[in-house]
């Protein structure tokens, strides 16, 4: 059986991750670790790092086979603040894996919040007036009218992570 850290006990992300493995005979481990950067990241090269951290970070501690870190950020570019995000598993031995999903552009009003150094969670809540939007649809849920939500986002990017995984198993 495979044991499967996942750096972080968010539903959205574990559901992912959980998708993502399908029929393969698993026990997960969702585990609160630190991402090591901040908590707003705003790259694509701090997201990954993000990203990179969880899934280390979550095998040392659980003691897995696998660890699975994803991350959201933000990346600026000349067409404004996009939402991003990226994931990797990480298996000891050899170089982390690393994927990139969906990016959206967020508008003004938000990305005029997350400039100012709040969190895209705090954000999305005082912007929908909803709460907990990263724990359930999350922006990309939001801004696309609910045709994709945070897990199906994160899932696809999970299922990037794992198909490369077994992948290289081969």
């Amino acid at each position: 059986m495979l044991k499967v850290a996942i750096g972080t006990k968010n539903p959205t992300k574990v559901n992912a991750v959980k998708s993502a493995f399908n029929d393969q005979d698993v026990t997960y481990l969702p585990t609160s670790v630190p991402s090591g950067v901040s908590s707003q990241p705003f790259s694509d090269t701090e997201t990954i790092e993000g990203a990179i951290n969880r899934a280390m970070l979550s095998r040392s501690k659980e003691h897995a086979d696998i660890g699975v870190g994803l991350e959201g950020g933000v990346i600026e570019t000349s067409k404004g603040l996009f939402l991003c995000n990226w994931g990797s598993i990480y298996d000891g031995e050899n170089e982390p894996i690393i994927a990139g999903g969906a990016r959206i552009l967020l508008p003004t009003q938000v990305a005029e919040g997350v400039r100012s150094g709040r969190e895209l969670g705090d954000v999305m809540d005082e912007y929908t007036t909803l709460r907990n939007v990263r724990h359930n649809e999350g922006a990309i849920g939001v801004f696309t009218n609910g045709l994709v939500n945070r897990t199906e986002m994160f899932t696809h990017l999970a299922r990037l992570l794992v198909g490369q995984y077994l992948y290289n198993l081969k």
